[in-house]
């Protein structure tokens, strides 16, 4: 009897690979085949998942970013202020650090393919969104009082988090906290 493969599952354990590789090697450097022997399969078994290496960087991103979230949602879940679960999807660990390599690898070459520009929007702006709410949640407001200052705090987040995976020894979590708790007091005022 053949083997039953659950699609899913393998996509993501494909996906998972490449995220490791393009964290270890930089995304020039991976190739199918590379990210196939991570996975401990075959570049065909790869190729017959995804049509080309842009598709499996866009599963790529779609992990790290719902890694990222889902860090971010987990602090909320207990109660913590903003700032925490803003901390919780900056780069403080191993994962993290890992999770933001990919996601500023993505931002790099989704300024060249339209399908990735595309994903890159639409999790950028799932992220400012969520700050809007909570910022509206905060200050007792309409979502629509506070874009502007979404915008910030998402657009201070991705420069922590793009200086924190670059050099994390320059961006300890007491620099980031210290950053995002006086934007957020600026914002306050």
């Amino acid at each position: 009897m053949p083997k039953i493969v659950d699609r899913v599952e393998r996509r993501t354990a494909i996906a998972a690979a490449a995220v490791e590789a393009i964290a270890d090697d930089g995304i020039e450097a991976v190739t199918m085949k590379s990210i196939a022997a991570r996975a401990g399969g075959t570049t065909g078994a790869v190729t017959h998942y995804f049509a080309d290496k842009d598709d499996v960087v866009l599963e790529a991103l779609l992990l790290v970013d719902a890694s990222m979230q889902a860090r971010f949602e987990a602090v909320l879940a207990d109660g913590a202020p903003l700032l925490d679960a803003l901390l919780a999807a900056l780069p403080h660990d191993a994962q993290s650090q890992r999770d933001w390599s990919v996601w500023r690898v993505f931002g790099d070459r989704a300024a060249r393919s339209t399908s990735l520009l595309k994903q890159y929007r639409a999790s950028d702006d799932a992220w400012r969104k969520a700050a809007a709410r909570l910022l509206a949640q905060r200050r007792g407001c309409a979502i629509d009082d506070v874009i502007l200052d979404a915008e910030l705090v998402v657009a201070a987040v991705d420069a922590v988090g793009m200086e924190a995976s670059i050099d994390q020894s320059a961006w300890p979590v007491t620099r980031q906290r210290a950053l995002l708790a006086r934007l957020l007091d600026v914002l306050d005022r």
